[in-house]
């Protein structure tokens, strides 16, 4: 993420100054990595700071995709959607056991 546009968009106003740092750090950090490896960064990042007390929230992490999203190509898009879809369905499977 080379571009830091992103940052103001009103959709994530609600979002805590800290957890827009966490944000911002993870985004540096991934560079030009493409949506997979993203995705798989996101995650492990946002497990650390979870472990540091920082939480997303589901409407959080969607509003943060959604935002992503609008830099992405379809291909990209296309599949954050699918592994998106593959994470609530194993959440579900979760709850149910």
């Amino acid at each position: 993420m080379i571009n830091n546009k992103w940052m103001e968009n009103p959709v994530l106003s609600d979002i805590s100054t800290e957890k827009m740092e966490v944000l911002t750090k993870i985004l540096n950090g991934a560079g030009d990595m493409d949506a997979k490896q993203m995705l798989t960064y996101f995650i492990k990042e946002t497990n650390q700071a979870s472990k540091n007390g920082i939480n997303f929230t589901d409407k959080e992490t969607d509003a943060i995709l959604e935002v992503l999203k609008a830099d992405m190509s379809p291909e990209e898009i296309k599949r954050i959607d699918t592994i998106k879809r593959m994470v609530s369905m194993l959440g579900k499977r979760k709850k149910m056991n």
